[in-house]
This record gives structure tokens, sequence and C-alpha cells, in this order.
């Protein structure tokens, strides 16, 4: 068990190392470097992105892979890598890889990013600005965002968690959450459910704006959407 453990610990070290060195070097100054990052299963990607374009997609196997450009002007984004431990005898399910990167102080930067989880991974996502694309997810999903165009498609996750602010979130489920929860602030939100019997149970609290309700309700399903809008716009469809 010891040796596992420092097993694991070396392999998040040497991920750690690899992306830091990518991310470059320490003087003032525009610059440019590649974002390399693969490692093994975990349960959950934990994602603290930089302003840009980000796309995420849920593959059928493999290792998670984290590919794409870091461009700044001033000092180089700061770039961090590590595998949260399993505890209590868990797993890989029981691990969550951190994967940060933030703009240095006074030095704008921006990112185009490509990330690739099993599908069945849980993601959590942190967004500044820009366009994030995401695809074939199976896992819980929670997104904070700002300023930005989110726009997700064949979602499977059985929950999903978004605050939005200042922005567009559309998103298509092929499979309907037992869970969806949104909070919106000067934003607009297109959610596309399957239809489900009895149908959903929609709660609402909007203090500027409105839900829009194109689905079946039904006051005691176990499908919930919550929605929170303190200025803002809130369209459930059918996906048909």
């Amino acid at each position: 068990m010891v040796l596992a453990a420092a097993g694991l610990l070396v392999v998040a070290l040497i991920v750690t190392v690899v992306a830091t060195a990518s991310a470059g070097g320490s003087g003032a100054g525009p610059g440019s470097r590649a974002v390399s990052v693969t490692s093994g299963a975990v349960g959950t990607v934990d994602l603290e992105g930089v302003p840009g374009q980000l796309t995420i997609t849920g593959s059928a196997h493999g290792p998670i892979r984290l590919t794409g450009q870091l461009n700044w002007s001033g000092h180089a984004p700061y770039a961090a890598v590590r595998t949260g431990p399993a505890t209590g005898g868990q797993a890989a399910a029981g691990r969550t890889l951190h994967l940060d990167y933030v703009c240095a102080a006074a030095s704008p930067c921006t990112g185009d990013y490509r990330l690739s989880v099993p599908a069945g991974t849980a993601v959590v996502l942190s967004q500044p600005s820009g366009h994030v694309i995401i695809s074939g997810l199976a896992g819980r999903l929670r997104i904070s965002a700002a300023s930005v165009d989110v726009s997700a498609t064949g979602l499977r996750t059985p929950a999903l968690e978004a605050s939005i602010t200042s922005g567009h979130l559309a998103a298509t489920f092929a499979r309907a959450p037992r869970q969806l929860s949104l909070v919106l602030g000067s934003a607009q939100a297109t959610v596309r459910l399957p239809a489900v019997s009895p149908g959903y149970q929609v709660s609402q609290q909007v203090t500027s704006g409105y839900v829009h309700t194109g689905v079946a309700t039904a006051a005691s399903s176990p499908y919930q959407v919550n929605a929170q809008i303190s200025s803002g716009e809130l369209e459930l469809l059918s996906s048909g």
C-alpha cells in the first residue's frame, strides 16, 4: 500500500514538472509555450483555465490528456499540476487531477486548450472568459464561468451545475440528468432535455428575467431542475 502510494506521488510529480516547464520562463516580455499533460485514470479533473478557447471531449477509453498553447505578455502564467491522493482505500475514482493555469499579475494571457477525458470522469471547470466547447461527457459536470460562451452537446452526465455571469450556455442532453442546477447573472441559457416520465421538477428563483419551460413538468419527479436568476433568461426545451 505504501509503495503504491509512493508510485502515485512520483507520477504526479513527473506530470507537474512537465507541465510547469512547458509554461515557460521567468523573464518579462511576450511569450508562447506549449502545454502537454498526460495522466492515468482519476475520478475528477479540476481545471482552472485562463481566458481563451477550451475544448473538452469525452472519449471511450484512454488516458487524460491536456494539450494546447499558452500566450502572454509580461510574465509567464502560473502553471501547476497535482494529483490528490486516494483516501480510505479508494482506487482511481477517489483521486482528483488538478490542472491550474493563472495569468501572472499585470500580465494578460490567453490559452487554446484541448482536454480529453474518459467519458465517465467528473469535470470541474473554472473559466474566466472565452469560449468553451464540450461534447460526450457522462460524469458529473460543474462549471463556473464569466464572460464566456459555453456550448455542450451529447451530455449523458447525471448532474450539471453551472454558474454563468455575463455569458451564454447552450447545453443538449442525450440522457436525462437527475439534477440540473443553473445560476445566471446577466446571462442566458438554453437547455435541451430528453422527454421523461412523469416530467421534470422545476423550481426557480428569478429577480429579473424569466424561465420558459418547454418540457413536461411534475412536482414529484426525481429529475430536478433548479434555476436561480438574478438577471437573465433560461429556456428549457425538449430535445425531441
